[in-house]
């Protein structure tokens, strides 16, 4: 579907440019506001952009047929940057070139960061999808710049609050060999500095890394308590195959929630068992107690993104991600309405009870994401199980 709107936005334009299309005065009510999406959906991440274009288009389509935002449609392009922040910035400038409102994206941490000085020098408001907390700190020097994910440290805390419960205080990690990887690491080794925690060693794996069990036995060498990996597919389950390859099962084995996508467990198969893992809601939407704010919007999405794009099922969280961006918009549009500066001030705005939990932004927090607002699972069969 989307890749006919694409295909039909790229049409319109080359229309516009040969003088295909008469434009007509209409009425301001139903001009359309036009914002921009950036997305992995090929390459390494695939795993996150993919459904995180699915769920933006799901989301625009969802506020359109209820009639835009204070009447005005939403025009939303969608843009594969192939998991490349030089295709990322390319694709930055193919969107500002639309003189788009807001541009949602991109799906990885490098990429978004690369994105940062172009939103910032054209002052134009950018809503990542992806990790690191470095994406908008200092909220000082990157204004026009929010995030959706929780941040590398929230996620750091929500798992060394388990891990502390277990009696497990020294980890050995295995990290992404990128920014989402080496921050993730860092962030997770400065978060648990005051309470104990301590990395016995970290070792590398590339985004398409085919082998772990080198990393695997340095690691055991240094006699940690638990395993520790910050990744995403497929190198998570290059690791997992690893850890049991070297008969490390008497290590407990944790995971970031970038690996929280229902398609590692799948392809992991009875390896995984036992593992755990951080996620948002919608990886556990119907195990949330009804008392939870998020989880009518997050079972609604689920079923909705599943009836929409059955072929990229299961919903997982970063697919929520980007339905929770364009959610931010159309509440934080109908206050600002087209102008970016004020779109800016009502992102700082944003109160929301999310599929990945409860937002109240600031301008000290252009993430504004509810403390907790991931959980730790517990692999069993191949579903993840909320620990309550």
């Amino acid at each position: 579907m989307r890749g006919i709107v694409r295909l039909f936005v790229l049409g319109l334009a080359l229309a516009f440019a040969f003088g295909g299309v008469t434009l007509r005065a209409g009425n301001a009510a139903s001009e359309p506001y036009v914002i921009g999406a950036i997305v992995c959906e090929s390459g390494p991440a695939a795993t996150l952009g993919r459904p995180a274009g699915d769920s933006i288009q799901l989301a625009v389509d969802e506020i359109n047929k209820a009639g835009g935002v204070n009447g005005h449609p939403l025009q939303v392009t969608i843009i594969d940057d192939e998991t490349s922040p030089a295709n990322a910035v390319n694709a930055t400038r193919r969107l500002l070139d639309q003189h788009v409102l807001a541009i949602i994206g991109t799906s990885i941490t490098q990429g978004s960061l690369a994105m940062v000085p172009i939103v910032q020098a054209a002052k134009i408001p950018m809503i990542s999808l992806a990790s690191s907390g470095t994406i908008i700190e200092p909220v000082s020097d990157r204004p026009y710049v929010f995030k959706i994910p929780p941040t590398d440290t929230a996620v750091a805390r929500i798992l060394q609050h388990h891990m502390k419960a277990a009696g497990i205080e020294k980890v050995g990690a295995v990290y992404r060999n990128d920014d989402y990887g080496k921050t993730g690491i860092a962030h997770f080794s400065d978060a648990g500095k005051a309470e104990g925690f301590s990395v016995s060693d970290s070792e590398a794996i590339d985004a398409t890394g085919t082998d772990a069990t080198t990393q695997l036995t340095k690691i055991r060498a240094t006699n940690p308590q638990a395993v520790l990996v910050w990744s995403t597919l497929p190198s998570v389950f290059v690791v997992t195959r690893g850890y049991r390859q070297l008969a490390m099962g008497n290590l407990p084995l944790y995971f970031s929630d970038g690996a929280a996508d229902q398609r590692f467990l799948d392809q992991a198969g009875i390896a995984l068992n036992g593992a755990f893992i951080a996620t948002s809601r919608a990886s556990i939407a119907s195990q949330l107690p009804n008392s939870d704010p998020s989880k009518k919007i997050a079972l609604h999405y689920v079923s909705a993104f599943e009836s929409t794009y059955p072929k990229d099922k299961p919903a997982n969280m970063f697919g929520g991600f980007g339905y929770d961006a364009v959610y931010w918009l159309k509440q934080a549009l109908a206050k600002s309405g087209p102008d970016p500066a004020k779109l800016r001030d009502a992102l700082e705005h944003v109160s929301y009870a999310g599929v990945s939990g409860v937002f109240n932004t600031s301008a000290q927090d252009h993430n504004g994401l509810a403390a907790g607002a991931d959980v730790v699972t517990k692999v069993v069969d191949g579903h993840f199980v909320l620990i309550r």
